[in-house]
């Protein structure tokens, strides 16, 4: 080993440090340090933090679309629900009216089969009676003719 001059810090050989290297390479290192911290570090810091924030905005804002969604999802169901009703209602209200109308038909065409019925039981009345006219008449008339001939034999 060899023997130690001033100033030498470490003395390990081959391997030795005086002050004034120790305190360059401390001075260069805090140098370094405060260039790597304002020119890379604290960019990347702020680069971090406007993301964290974005994100954070990102969360935000797809809680309130979340809300929205849920309130136009709620607004559909009720939407949907009423004309379901309404549709009901209406179906209701054209099943009375058709069977309304249907009632009236029934009775209109039930008054005109009555009415129908009366007149061609009368019509047949009527031929019969025209029929029973006319036998008769025949029937005499048969009856003029075998007395003639009759007598005339």
């Amino acid at each position: 080993m060899e023997p130690a001059s001033f100033g030498e810090v470490f003395n390990f050989g081959v391997l030795h440090m005086e002050w004034p290297t120790a305190t360059f390479i401390f001075v260069v290192f805090v140098i370094t340090l405060f260039l790597l911290n304002s020119l890379l570090f604290q960019p990347l810091l702020r680069t971090l933090e406007a993301r964290e924030q974005v994100l954070t905005g990102s969360d935000d804002r797809l809680g309130e679309i979340e809300k929205e969604l849920g309130e136009l999802q709620d607004h559909y169901l009720a939407s949907l629900h009423k004309s379901q009703l309404e549709n009901e209602e209406a179906h209701q209200a054209a099943l009375k009216e058709a069977s309304a109308q249907a009632s009236n038909l029934i009775s209109a065409a039930r008054t005109d089969s009555t009415a129908r019925l009366t007149q061609a039981e009368a019509e047949v009345a009527q031929e019969m009676d025209g029929a029973y006219k006319e036998a008769k008449d025949l029937a005499k008339g048969l009856a003029e003719m075998i007395q003639n001939k009759v007598l005339a034999s």
